[in-house]
Order: C-alpha cells, then structure tokens, then sequence
C-alpha cells in the first residue's frame, strides 16, 4: 500500500514528472544545438579514414549513452522527494501507525526505484528508436537483454545515491535547491557535456570514480563500441577514443570493462542503501 500510495502521488503530480524528464531533454538539445559538431571533429580528427556520417552516428550515441545514465539519476532525484515531503508533513501520522520503521522506508526506496525504471527506461526506448532512425543497426536481443541490465544497475545506483542523500535533507526547498544543483553537475560528471578527456586531471579522476559514469560508460559500450572498432582506426586510436569519450577508464595500467563497472554499481549501491537505512531508523523526521 506504501509503494502504490507513492506512486499514486508522483504520477498525479505532472509537474514531477515532467522533471524528471526534463534533464534528459535539456541534454538531448545541448547536443543537437551546441556539442555535436564539436565532437564529431575531435573524433574525426583520430578517425580520417572513416566517414563523417559514421562517424556522427557514433558520436551520437556515445552521448545518448550519457543522457540515459543522467535519466537513471534525475528520475530517482525526482521520485525521493516525496521522503522529504513526508517528513515534514505525515511524518509523525505514520509513526504512530502499526507499520514498522523499515517497512515505511523500503516503501520509499522500492516506489522511487519503480518510478526511476519506468522514466529512465522512457528514455532509453526514445534513444533506442533515435539511433535506428539516424541510421545505426536494429539491436541484437544480447544487446537489448544487456540494455535492460544496464538500466537496472543503473537505477539501483542513482535510486541508492538519492535516497542516502534525502536521509539528509529535512525541507522541500533544500532538497530543490539540492536538486538544481545535482541536475546541473550530473550532465558532466558522466562526461555528457564535456568529454571525459577534456575535464582537468583531478576532476577526471572524479568521474572515473562516480558511480553513474560507468553507468555511462556501460551503455556506450552497449550502443557505440562495436561502431566504433569497426572504423578501421588502430587499436591505439580506438583505446584513445573510448578513454577521451568515457566509454572506459583507466585505474594505472589497468582498464575497465562491462562486469567491472557492473559490479561497482552493485556494490555501491548495497553500500548506499544499507547506510540510508541505518539513519533513517534513528531518525524521527521532526
């Protein structure tokens, strides 16, 4: 009753909805306007053989990659706000109610987790579509099962990172403000603005560890890592490439892959999720 009460409550509100899919846009049409020409040249420039609509093509699913990995963030930052609403308004109604603490929480983490899977995957079905239409191949179902996969991780990390976060936020207007700012950084913090290979070292170094980069970074090994190992660039220029755009990261000598990003999400999120639940029994929401 928890998890349909507050799914009830986030899809009658339109205007929450439509944030949580607002970020995703805005990303859509920074790339449209401003940014592809951008990095179609800097590609094209370590790819000469290889032809500008190839080459566009990648490039623009390297960066709807990026926008699907924001919506798996934006949609849960949307979605938890109802805790923090709940807290200062029924907080004190629900507590002295039968339902037991962790009850009350799991059904705020399970309902902002349903509603980041039904937004994010929106998203990734109208970017699927996007690229069939611009030209690239239809998915193969290894690659649509390992999409689905993706998402998931995907949102069990941003969910795991918005819920620790509401733990700490007692107001709506902190948490808006709170979620300005996250909507803002979230853009380059998965490399989607500014390719990874242009950020300053140190900042760099904070993507490589942000969890929704490899998100990111999954999903363009998903829908642009074959195309882009089939321009007939050296192995160099390719490996270059996927570090510049973020498709990978390099720890050392070391490079990641799939099941590498995969289990750090999975990992972060238990982390997440196990500490939020730890502060929110020994809080009263007064």
């Amino acid at each position: 009753m928890l998890i349909k009460r507050n799914l009830i409550l986030f899809f009658r509100d339109k205007t929450s909805v439509f944030f949580s899919m607002l970020a995703s846009l805005i990303t859509i049409l920074l790339f449209i306007l401003f940014l592809a020409d951008l990095m179609v040249e800097a590609i094209g420039n370590d790819t000469p053989h290889a032809s500008i609509e190839d080459v566009r093509l990648i490039v623009t699913g390297l960066v709807l990659s990026g926008t699907v990995a924001v919506a798996t963030v934006s949609s849960c930052l949307n979605a938890s706000a109802r805790l923090v609403i709940d807290k200062e308004d029924v907080a004190k109604d629900f507590f002295v109610s039968p339902i037991s603490r962790s009850s009350l929480m799991f059904g705020y983490v399970i309902a902002s987790g349903l509603i980041g899977l039904i937004m994010s995957g929106l998203t990734l079905v109208v970017t699927v579509i996007y690229l069939v239409l611009s030209g690239s191949s239809i998915p193969l179902l290894t690659d649509l099962v390992l999409l689905l996969l993706t998402l998931i991780l995907g949102v069990l990390s941003g969910n795991s990172m918005m819920f620790l976060i509401s733990c700490f936020v007692k107001s709506r207007n902190a948490y808006s403000s709170l979620g300005t700012i996250v909507g803002t950084l979230i853009g380059f913090l998965t490399g989607v603005y500014i390719p990874i290979g242009q950020l300053p070292g140190g900042i760099a170094w904070i993507v490589r560890l942000f969890p929704t980069s490899h998100v990111a970074s999954m999903f363009r090994q998903i829908l642009a890592g074959s195309a882009l190992d089939s321009l007939g660039a050296p192995a160099a220029a390719i490996a270059e490439i996927n570090e510049f755009m973020g498709v990978t990261f390099t720890f050392g000598t070391f490079t990641t892959n799939y099941l590498f990003s995969a289990t750090l999400l999975l990992v972060t999120s238990i982390i997440f999720y196990i500490i939020g639940l730890h502060l929110m029994k020994k809080q009263s929401f007064q």
